[in-house]
């Protein structure tokens, strides 16, 4: 005899059916929702972050009590090598600054970010990108974090693009655009390491990923002006002015002042506080990149002066 399937057997598949969707519906709205509302409370980092987002979206050109405002994008070098609170005393009553940094970020996470600001409402009179001279010509971004917090959905095949991703990663920005589980997944598995696992911070000096060596001077100066224009001409379309503030480094053959002299003669700013070299070794943490607390006073001290300098001329 054939087999057949009675109607009774259908209909328990689906119900089955239906009762697993519904079911996997719900465990990724609860995701969802804990990764919204739960744990930037729990997460200081993300916490400051959202702040910092909120904040740089409310600029207006012209503050509150009338000083003309700068927002200044980066990355780590960024946190923790400027001192925010010296930095406003040094540059009050005329200016104010609202920072938005973010940890692993390099130059098209900025591109793109702040295509995403500006869309979003940022009008600052002036804005900065602080990196360092090899990540501005990285084409890497920060992932699925990047796509979820600093891209834009209409942006995702230009991102394709300049990132070369293929189509898997592509997908994946695509979807992490709309969901914060999918973008913060990552971040939240690391921060759940760190909690449960404390001294595997240690672990992090031995597997780290060296910076590759920069291309010879004259070519990395003409692929950094590129971005640079592109960066320029975001901020014009935008009414903001430029700059991008390069972080102290112990790489002798860093080519940050040849860059600044090429972009000064096309009118784009590069604010080169220290020259490369300049500051000693014992003022850097133990990776050789980032500055420690003594070196991040000396820096914000000498910015300063520079960028008020710099942003009166321009």
């Amino acid at each position: 005899m054939p087999l057949s399937i009675s109607d009774s057997e259908r209909r328990n598949a689906t119900r089955a059916i239906v009762v697993l969707l519904a079911a996997l519906l719900t465990y990724m709205g609860v995701l969802e929702t804990v990764t919204r509302i739960a744990f930037p409370r729990i997460n200081h980092v993300w916490r400051g972050i959202r702040a910092d987002h909120r904040t740089a979206i409310s600029l207006e050109p012209t503050a509150a009590d009338q000083s003309t405002t700068i927002l200044i994008v980066g990355n780590s070098y960024l946190d923790v090598g400027v001192n925010r609170e010296s930095l406003q005393r040094e540059i009050s009553p005329a200016y104010s600054v609202v920072y938005l940094p973010i940890q692993g970020t390099t130059y098209w996470d900025w591109y793109f970010g702040l295509r995403r600001l500006f869309a979003e409402g940022a009008r600052p009179a002036f804005v900065g990108v602080c990196l360092s001279t090899p990540q501005l010509i990285s084409n890497a971004t920060y992932g699925e974090p990047f796509a979820h917090t600093l891209m834009l959905e209409r942006d995702i095949l230009r991102v394709k693009e300049e990132s070369h991703l293929d189509n898997t990663m592509a997908s994946d920005y695509f979807f992490a655009n709309f969901s914060s589980w999918l973008g913060h997944r990552g971040e939240i598995r690391n921060w759940l390491l760190r909690k449960s696992a404390p001294s595997i911070v240690n672990l992090v000096p031995y597997f780290r990923e060296g910076n590759p060596p920069l291309p010879r001077s004259d070519v990395f100066v003409e692929e950094a002006l590129t971005r640079l224009r592109l960066l320029n001409q975001l901020a014009d379309a935008n009414r903001a002015k430029l700059f991008f503030l390069v972080p102290p480094s112990l790489d002798a053959e860093d080519a940050s002042n040849a860059l600044q002299a090429a972009a000064a003669r096309e009118g784009i700013v590069v604010v080169l506080p220290f020259q490369h070299a300049e500051l000693p070794p014992s003022v850097f943490q133990e990776d050789r990149e980032h500055l420690n607390p003594r070196g991040a006073a000396l820096f914000t001290e000498r910015l300063g002066p520079t960028l008020l300098q710099s942003l009166y001329r321009n």
